[in-house]
């Protein structure tokens, strides 16, 4: 045995050269550890693994989407990136886009779990038309016919893969019919006495979750449905508190409902799935965030959506990437596109990276209204320059004029 000097730690293992494992007077008893224990990644390893380490339990097996499936992507704004990747890399053939459709014109409105089951329950159930009031961003109402029923019913029939990217859990209701409404109404539409604003509670956001499943498994059996939360925060809040403490509440009443929903449903992986967008986003990126504090930056949405569509998409599937980049509908997704086709190694080093290039594009960008404005003011100072002289000319010759007039005058 080695000697040991006062103060040393007593160390069974060293002295005794134990094999790993034995057991010592110090591990005759340990922690039970379960049968799945997953340990919060570190920063280094969170470095490492980038966004798979997030991922564990909520991928499928293999891959739901593939060129000829028909994906919807309904709730926040946030759903809009996936599509638009799925349209712009050869996915979603063959879809339904009447502008008449609910779905595809308001869809991006309905980030409440009520709102959308709403749409479920009016498409194979029917709810009488003047227990709704939905407004669009028009501001004009939004008319509940038999035929655009008729038409958010077949889209959903046709439909493979339903995306859900639920954003918020305060909503405005309807107090006679218990109908929830799309957004806040105008005031020429709003009724003190009839309109109601409320959070959902957990019970509340579970039950319509619930609801859009039951609807799903007997007139759907073979869509898929991927759940997402938005990264997006709230704009505002109608509650008496700070926006970003409302948003907090919020998110979390969905996250959680929903948590519990997949648990109880049995079908996680199967019919039903999660993708964790909204934990890739808070806490794998240190800058997710434009200035607005709200949405996601071209690059991080960039990044989501090509973890999404690696474990989502089959491989191959996809045109040749960035051959359709530059084509979207805004600057903002053109860069969102361009990202997007351009693989990324190790995202949270390229992070700060992007946001330096997109901060000297924008530099770049201002640099050139700023010579634009410059040239047009050197142009109207010359144009100004120009009239002076000529004014002064004019006041000249008035003046000799005048001069003449005088002398005149004088004789």
């Amino acid at each position: 045995m080695s000697a040991r000097k006062p103060g040393d730690e007593l160390d069974v293992r060293a002295d005794w050269a134990l094999e790993p494992g034995a057991m010592t007077p110090t591990n005759l008893d340990e922690w039970y550890r379960g049968e799945a224990l997953n340990v919060l990644p570190t920063k280094p390893r969170l470095a490492r693994q980038g966004l798979d380490a997030i991922l564990t339990g909520w991928v499928p097996e293999r891959p739901i989407i593939g060129p000829r499936t028909r994906v919807i992507g309904v709730g926040s704004c946030f759903a809009s990136y996936f599509m638009l990747w799925l349209a712009e890399n050869g996915f979603n053939r063959g879809l339904d886009t009447s502008p008449h459709n609910a779905l595809i014109r308001f869809g991006a409105s309905f980030e409440n779990p009520a709102v959308i089951a709403q749409q479920f329950r009016w498409a194979f159930e029917g709810i009488d038309p003047s227990h709704l009031t939905w407004l669009g961003k028009d501001k004009e109402i939004f008319e509940a016919t038999a035929e655009r029923r008729d038409l958010v019913r077949r889209t959903l029939e046709q439909t493979d893969v339903l995306v859900l990217t639920l954003g918020l859990s305060e909503v405005w209701y309807d107090r006679i019919t218990g109908e929830p409404l799309w957004r806040a109404l105008t005031r020429r539409h709003y009724d003190p006495e009839r309109h109601v604003f409320r959070v959902e509670t957990l019970r509340e956001t579970k039950a319509a979750l619930e609801k859009i499943e039951a609807l799903r498994e007997k007139h759907l059996p073979d869509m898929k449905i991927v759940f997402t939360v938005s990264p997006v925060r709230l704009k505002a809040t109608f509650r008496p508190v700070s926006a970003i403490t409302a948003n907090s509440v919020s998110k979390a009443i969905i996250r959680a409902s929903l948590d519990e929903f997949l648990r109880e449903s049995g079908k996680l992986n199967q019919s039903l799935f999660y993708f964790p967008s909204y934990e890739i986003v808070h806490d794998f990126f240190r800058d997710a965030f434009e200035e607005d504090n709200r949405h996601v930056t071209p690059f991080t949405a960039a990044q989501v959506v090509r973890c999404f569509a690696s474990h989502y998409c089959e491989a191959g599937a996809a045109a040749t990437p960035g051959a359709a980049a530059g084509s979207a509908a805004s600057e903002h997704h053109d860069q969102f596109l361009s990202l997007a086709s351009q693989p990324v190694d190790d995202a949270a080093a390229q992070e700060p990276l992007s946001r330096i290039a997109h901060l000297e594009q924008r530099v770049e960008e201002l640099q050139r209204i700023c010579d634009e404005r410059m040239e047009v003011i050197g142009t109207l100072d010359t144009a100004a320059r120009e009239r002076l002289e000529l004014i002064e000319r004019l006041h000249g010759a008035c003046a000799d004029l005048q001069a003449r007039l005088d002398k005149a005058s004088a004789k």
